[in-house]
Formats: structure tokens, sequence, C-alpha cells
């Protein structure tokens, strides 16, 4: 069917509706709007939490402790579940070799991932990891997860030292990112795309609730 032959019938049908009673009347213009609604795109959206930490200790000769927690909400329709770890910690294999395991309590980066309810009761962490020289790890999970608030912990000890001469400045870092994988639905009369040109959604358990 042609665009004017196409115009003509829809504007018909509306005419007709506008002069139909009532119930009727309603059920034909439903019945249109619904013809020219898109279908709704399904995407996999990433929720991601975590932390980039790089230390500065100055003048001090003590390294910085560095602690935080974040809380991550499993929920029935997670899929996926990854965790990247990467530690920096320049000349560590050097100073072990100069003054033994005494850098392990000083310079080092212990994370852990716990399941709803398990440190509370003395339970063991889903994921945990402790890196004392350069590491990186990705831990990719494909289970059935426990629903509820998980936590993503760091405690770390690390040095940054910036000086006059570039070669003899360093500072310990680490990256520390859990990310889960959610479907969602993206309606395109209801939704725009957003900033980074990704299209906007709704998570499907949302929809569900």
């Amino acid at each position: 069917m042609g665009v004017q032959r196409k115009a003509i019938f829809l504007g018909s049908i509306l005419f007709l509706s506008l002069i139909s009673s009532g119930c009727l009347a309603l059920s034909i213009q439903r019945e249109i709007m619904e013809s020219w609604r898109s279908d709704p795109v399904y995407i996999d959206e990433d929720i991601t939490v975590g932390w980039s930490e790089t230390f500065e200790t100055g003048t001090e000769l003590d390294s910085v402790l560095y602690q935080n927690e974040t809380n991550l909400i499993f929920d029935e329709s997670v899929e996926d579940l990854v965790i990247q770890f990467t530690v920096r910690l320049p000349y560590s294999s050097t100073l072990e070799d100069i003054i033994g395991n005494e850098t392990n309590e000083v310079r080092y980066v212990e994370a852990r991932l716990w399941e709803p309810g398990a440190k509370q009761s003395g339970g063991d962490p889903f994921w945990e990891a402790r890196a004392n020289q350069d590491f990186q790890e990705r831990k990719e999970f494909k289970v059935d997860f426990i629903q509820g608030t998980w936590v993503l912990e760091v405690e770390a000890r690390g040095w940054g030292i910036t000086t006059p001469v570039e070669q003899l400045s360093f500072h310990d870092s680490f990256d520390l990112y859990a990310t889960i994988t959610k479907p969602c639905v993206h309606f395109p009369e209801s939704h725009g795309i957003d900033q980074e040109g990704e299209l906007e959604c709704t998570f499907l358990s949302e929809l569900e609730d």
C-alpha cells in the first residue's frame, strides 16, 4: 500500500472512530495506536560497582591504609557476574628480595565479595584475592546467584612518592570492579538515548514487580 493510500486509509479509520459511539470508538483508537507502536528492544545491561585508587604518601614514611565497601543487589534476573582485579605495586619484587616478607604488611590489597548474610554468619567469601606484588585477575561466574544484597569490600596499604626526578617517583594503585548483567527493555515510545549514545531502558525485573 502506497504512502498516500495508507494515509487516506488511516484517516478514514480515525474518522469512523470519532463518529462511532463510546466503547467502540475507544477500542478502534486503541487498536490504531497499538499498530503504530514499535517493537521493544531487549538489551543486556551492565551494573558496575568498585574503585580505582592511587596512593600518595608524600613525605610520610608509613604506607597509607585504604578501606571501602559497597553493595550490589542481585535479583532473579541476574545472568552474569564479572570481577576485575588489578594491582600495581612498583618494585615490589625487588623490595621483597631485600627485606623479605615485611613488605606484605605495608603494601598489599585484599578484596572480597560476600553473598547475603555470609559475613555476618562467619561464612566464607564468594570470592577473595590478596596481592602483595603486581597482580591481575578477571573472573566470570554464571551460576544460580543467591538473591539479595551482596557486599564488595577492599582493604589495602600502599605508598605513593613524587620526586623531582620522575624516574624515582612511584605510586601503588589498584582497580577493583564487580559487574552484573541484567536483561533490560527499551521502549521506543518512552525511552530515549543517553549522553553516551546508549539506549535507555527499564530492567525486566522492575517491569515484573
